[in-house]
């Protein structure tokens, strides 16, 4: 009985559901044809039950094109441009404030890895306290990063 219980979860394992996308194509004769191969013309059938189709490496994601409706709210240029400097200059004050933050964590992980009177290297005190300090440098220097991230994006 157990021999047979490998090859039976080999066989549900290896049984993954299929998904295809079904075409349905009518030709110059007006003969209808189903396919899972596009061809120019024809129109995507959706099964229902079917699971949503995976978008392919080669295509671009489709996007809902919808023009925005007369009464939307527009930005002139200007404006936007004040906007930006205004997000330019929170993400530049916010970097140097992270940096000044960066430097102190790297002053007060020198100070603490110093050995206290009585204290050893191997002790779990010391060792908890020395990982809590560069744990706080590295996450000044990751907040750093992806401050600099958001500049690099700004137009």
């Amino acid at each position: 009985m157990q021999i047979l219980r490998f090859p039976f979860l080999l066989c549900l394992l290896l049984a993954a559901p299929a998904q295809a996308e079904i075409y349905k194509y009518v030709d110059e004769g007006g003969q209808v044809t189903f396919t899972d191969v596009y061809r120019k013309g024809a129109k995507r059938i959706e099964l229902p039950g079917a699971p949503a189709p995976l978008p392919s490496a080669g295509k671009a994601p489709a996007r809902a094109s919808s023009p925005s409706p007369a009464s939307f709210p527009r930005i002139d240029a200007g404006t936007q441009k004040r906007r930006d400097d205004i997000r330019r200059q929170v993400l530049q004050d916010e970097i140097d404030g992270e940096r000044r933050n960066a430097d102190e964590a790297r002053r007060q992980l020198t100070l603490g890895e110093r050995i206290q009177p009585g204290e050893r290297a191997t002790d779990a005190s010391y060792l908890n306290r020395v990982n809590k300090l560069r744990a706080s440098v590295q996450q000044h220097e990751q907040n750093i990063v992806s401050i600099q991230r958001e500049l690099a994006n700004l137009k």
